[in-house]
């Protein structure tokens, strides 16, 4: 077996237990917390919870699968070209959103925000991994550098992208709830 293509495949299936914590928790956590979210977030509140107002998990679902599907698409494109400048991207981007958008959220809110169990349980893993990928792909400092830039660049565009999108997919599954 490639060692590459093994480590290629642990992406979707890091993403997707971390997602699995946020899919549980967000609602529930949204609703328990309500007046201090309130307070810490008064415009712009994680998870999208400021302007979902019906749905939430099942908006909230739909976001996730379509990340999920785009990074399965990365890794499989990443093994199949065996080219992984792209996985290595995106890989690097989810391994700073685990620790800028839970550790840092946790931090300013001072409670359990959902996402952080699994944000420190995978941080160092994902670093390793990263690490593994780089040695055995011989990436340089450059390369590290521009992959670090485009993973960044990733997770900006994707995930307000999703989220600005989840608006629309609430109204549309509150409108489907309610056709006769």
């Amino acid at each position: 077996m490639n060692t590459m293509n093994f480590i290629v495949w642990l992406f979707p299936v890091i993403f997707m237990i971390h997602d699995f914590e946020e899919i549980i928790m967000t609602e529930v956590w949204g609703k328990r917390f309500k007046k201090e979210i309130d307070t810490v977030w008064p415009k712009r509140q994680p998870f999208g919870l400021d302007y979902i107002h019906v749905y939430q998990t099942p908006t909230f679902t739909i976001g996730v699968v379509i990340e999920f599907l785009l990074f399965s698409f990365i890794s499989f494109f990443s093994v199949y070209f065996q080219s992984y400048f792209l996985w290595y991207s995106a890989f690097f981007g989810i391994t700073i959103h685990l620790v800028l958008a839970h550790m840092l959220l946790c931090v300013k809110f001072k409670h359990y925000v959902p996402g952080i169990i699994t944000s420190i349980v995978f941080i160092l893993p994902s670093i390793w991994i990263l690490y593994l990928a780089k040695t055995i792909l011989q990436y340089n400092m450059g390369t590290i550098l521009l992959t670090a830039a485009a993973g960044i660049l990733i997770m900006i565009i994707i995930i307000p992208v999703l989220h600005k999108a989840m608006e629309s997919w609430s109204k549309s599954l509150k409108k489907y709830s309610e056709a006769k």
